[in-house]
């Protein structure tokens, strides 16, 4: 039986929140999931897909006071988590709530970043909200997920939504009527659809879901109302949006089990769920002296990875994130797949062409969402066989803190130099902060 209050319950857990109340376990999930963005948005920053976005908005004469990551320009208070948000996600090297394939880090967070800027908010008290943020698109996409997902949504633009106006109105004083309000003033614009995948319109999604949060909460703020039942309502995102909804999920072990506990980090630049044939690739390379002796590559996977990572010959950089026969190929002849694995150049690459021409995906319905089986066959008959229980990065085998400092220096570097140190200390202690001023400060190119 669906619970009536679910808006409500959530709304009212969300603005009770404090930084008191959080577990040393989920402040470090926070602490992580802020740190992780915040790099892969100033390594992102000169991005094509960032340069175009803050083109058109500089030419909608939107200019302001709300700060970029990693770019000089400012912007107004719901456009810069427009571009903060598809920074964050265009590379696809960003975090994952495995359960519902939600992305909440590029839609929370901006969101957030840019509500502390207008109300003078502690680095504890952002931390707060995106936990809070997190929490609530988690759930709500756990009482949605599967049959969400499955009807081609893109959660992390839809759910996306939800936990950025959450995180913003929390940062903005709402209370629990209001915020409310700005639940079901973001729900009527969640939107998103995966067959957006391998284009740029995919790193809008988040980019979309953090401006609309902001202007969610800011409009809710300001006296504007939404719907009593915004996500239970007969005709609420809920029944809209999944054929089989439970939203009791949403409520289960709220304030006792964390969702952000469950946001795991991505250590390759793709659709994670071809993340376990990367590791098999990247496990297999030693055994082959010659990627020219490999006679033919057999993958066996979820169906979801062929459903989301199908691509065959992608055309292109962003196409190949977005291909489990190049994440094979790439994590076989590179021994990793960064963003330089999925450059223009690298998706056109010869050799990288040839290997994955022989590689082919088959399908089980019991393999699990972090797991496959890899057969290589050489050209002398050699068989070579590899399992991934649990990918790298999963929830089972986390990356640790050191590995994603040196995911967060692989993307910031080339951007910051030697100012790479000074921004890992502000965005992974970002509660130390006593406004978000000085993470903004040190995400800017020096000289």
């Amino acid at each position: 039986m669906t619970t009536p209050v679910v808006s409500d319950a959530l709304c009212a857990f969300a603005t009770a929140l404090r930084w008191e109340d959080l577990p040393g376990s989920t402040r470090s999930a926070g602490r992580r999931t802020v740190a992780n963005v915040v790099g892969l948005a100033v390594g992102a920053s000169s991005h094509p897909a960032v340069e175009i976005a803050v083109a058109a908005v500089e030419d909608l004469g939107v200019r302001g006071g709300a700060s970029l990551l990693g770019r000089p320009e400012t912007l107004g208070p719901t456009w810069a988590p427009l571009v903060n948000g598809l920074a964050m996600h265009v590379e696809d090297f960003d975090d994952t709530h495995l359960r519902t394939v939600l992305h909440p880090g590029a839609p929370v967070v901006p969101a957030a970043l840019a509500a502390a800027e207008l109300s003078g908010a502690s680095g504890q008290d952002l931390l707060t909200a995106v936990v809070a943020g997190v929490e609530v698109a988690s759930r709500v996409g756990n009482a949605l997920c599967p049959g969400h997902f499955d009807r081609a949504w893109h959660v992390t633009g839809t759910m996306g939504h939800l936990g950025a106006a959450v995180a913003a109105g929390v940062l903005l004083g709402l209370d629990p009527v209001r915020l409310r309000h700005a639940l079901g003033l973001a729900a009527t614009q969640a939107s998103g659809h995966t067959q957006q995948l391998g284009a740029m319109a995919k790193s809008l999604h988040p980019g979309r879901a953090a401006a609309d949060g902001v202007e969610a909460a800011l409009l809710a703020r300001a006296g504007a109302t939404g719907p009593a039942l915004p996500l239970e309502g007969p005709r609420g995102l809920a029944a809209l949006m999944a054929p089989d909804p439970d939203l009791d999920e949403a409520l289960r072990d709220l304030g006792e089990v964390w969702e952000v506990e469950a946001n795991a980090f991505k250590p390759y630049a793709c659709g994670i769920v071809s993340h376990p044939v990367i590791d098999a690739g990247v496990a297999l390379r030693d055994l082959v002296a010659d990627p020219d002796d490999v006679a033919s590559v057999e993958v066996v996977v979820r169906p979801v990875v062929l459903e989301v990572m199908g691509v065959e010959e992608p055309a292109h950089g962003l196409a190949s994130k977005f291909s489990v026969y190049h994440c094979f190929a790439v994590g076989l002849l590179d021994g990793g797949a960064g963003p330089a694995q999925y450059s223009d150049e690298r998706a056109t690459s010869p050799e990288v062409v040839a290997l994955r021409r022989k590689v082919t995906a088959v399908t089980d319905p019991s393999m699990p969402k972090d797991a496959c089986h890899v057969e290589v066959v050489l050209r002398d008959g050699t068989v070579l066989r590899h399992d991934v229980d649990h990918a790298t990065g999963s929830v089972d085998r986390p990356m640790t803190d050191e590995q994603l400092r040196r995911k967060f220096e692989l993307v910031v570097s080339p951007v910051l130099g030697e100012g790479t140190a000074a921004l890992w200390r502000a965005a992974s202690r970002v509660d130390e902060l006593g406004s978000v001023a000085p993470l903004f400060t040190a995400s800017q190119r020096r000289g």
